[in-house]
């Protein structure tokens, strides 16, 4: 049996990483920003490829003593404060998780496994921050000289 490939959600999925990759192209970040980028869509592709189950019971340790409760209360409310101030910069993050989170969906009803879906996501989401880094250089190089 042949697998359905989720086109749409991959491609949207390459849509947000270009537009991330030619926004810090644009910006002429230092390249341990982009490790650091590459890095934490790793992070998350690892993240969205566990199974739901790992998930839940990683949070169910982290709130099994009252020490660290108090201290995800504290990290949730910093994260609330750095959300007020950085609206723009959020929505972008969130639109690269729907991303993510959309093409993880569509690979599982397709019954990829989670090998595979964490292959595909990293795979499209790198190729896309590279692929928009170098659109902005074309187009800088090729428009503005």
């Amino acid at each position: 049996m042949i697998r359905r490939i989720p086109w749409l959600a991959l491609s949207l999925l390459l849509a947000t990483n270009i537009t991330l990759g030619g926004f810090l192209a644009a910006w002429h970040e230092h390249w341990v920003i982009w490790v650091v980028v590459a890095l934490c869509i790793l992070l998350i592709a690892a993240m969205l490829s566990c199974s739901w189950a790992t998930i839940r019971d990683s949070f169910a340790h982290l709130l099994a003593s009252d020490l660290r409760a108090f201290i995800v209360a504290v990290l949730i409310s910093l994260v609330g404060v750095v959300i007020v101030f950085w609206l723009h910069t959020l929505a972008h993050f969130l639109v690269i998780i729907c991303a993510f989170l959309l093409a993880k969906i569509d690979m599982q009803a397709a019954s990829y496994s989670d090998r595979q879906i964490f292959r595909t996501i990293s795979f499209t989401s790198i190729f896309g921050l590279l692929l928009g880094a170098a659109t902005e250089y074309l187009i800088s190089i090729l428009f503005l000289n």
